[in-house]
């Protein structure tokens, strides 16, 4: 039954952690709007969850966030949580082999599906003084071999989430990522027995959702948040880069500053 402490709507929530943040989420009294790719996954997902419906689009397709927008009007609920959770690994080493497609693909869902989501619903959060978070990953953080396109794409969600979480702050709205480590999901394909073989540690689906749903209906600030097997979710604090030998301190950037070129309208 939805509730009047507002609605949320989840990407990828028909998959391991998606449906686990559904979960959740319906628990602390939201209705949550389930969007997959999968329409009858996404459907079972959300009954699963009680409080919930369904709407299944593309989200690497800029005009196909219409119907998350439609679907968010249709709950007649504040929209208080975006949890931009949808994502694809290539599990490619090779930059040589990478299929251009699965290349475009990883690319559109892990960074585009992002960009779109916001675009489409921080009018939404505006109103709400809602809140963001985008499933990110330890691998946005360092270097990883077995998937360095994987990998690009988390470190450019990352810089995306630091670099428009203060013009958001700004106005009320929090935008955060949480970054686990190698998940317990069956994202991890063929890789699986070797990381049981090593006794690699994984982190669970429950212990990567419970820290988004604290980020999306929470009051951490925290921007960037790392989740890893066996300890609570830690804020990540970034280094700060080398500044210019001006003889005193670099000041920080404004959030607006006129580069480049500006579309006119």
């Amino acid at each position: 039954m939805a509730s009047s402490a507002g609605c949320a709507l989840v990407t990828g929530g028909a998959g391991g952690i998606g449906r686990e943040v559904v979960r959740q989420l319906a628990e602390r009294g939201l209705h949550v709007i389930v969007a997959d790719l999968d329409t009858d996954a996404a459907r079972r997902a959300a009954d699963e969850a009680g409080a919930a419906s369904a709407v299944a689009f593309d989200v690497g397709d800029p005009g196909a966030w219409k119907v998350a927008v439609e679907a968010v009007g249709a709950a007649g609920l504040p929209l208080t949580a975006l949890v931009l959770n949808a994502g694809v690994a290539l599990g490619e080493a090779e930059l040589l082999d990478v299929d251009p497609v699965a290349y475009r693909r990883a690319w559109s869902v892990n960074v585009d599906g992002v960009v779109y989501g916001l675009q489409a619903l921080v009018p939404r959060l505006l109103a709400a003084r809602g809140r963001a978070v985008v499933t990110a990953s330890l691998a946005g953080m360092t270097a990883v071999p077995f998937d360095p396109v994987y990998a690009m794409t988390k470190h450019a969600v990352i810089g995306l989430v630091r670099g428009y979480a203060p013009t958001l702050a700004a106005k009320g709205v929090g935008l955060h990522a949480v970054c686990p480590g190698l998940v317990d999901t069956p994202m991890l394909g063929a890789a699986r027995p070797e990381l049981d073989r090593l006794g690699f540690p994984l982190v669970t689906v429950r212990d990567v959702a419970r820290a988004l749903v604290s980020c999306a209906v929470g009051d951490d600030p925290s921007e960037v948040v790392v989740v890893q097997p066996g300890r609570e979710p830690v804020p990540y604090r970034f280094a700060g880069v080398p500044g210019g030998r001006t003889g005193g301190p670099m000041p920080a950037l404004p959030s607006r500053l006129p580069i480049g070129t500006r579309r006119s309208v």
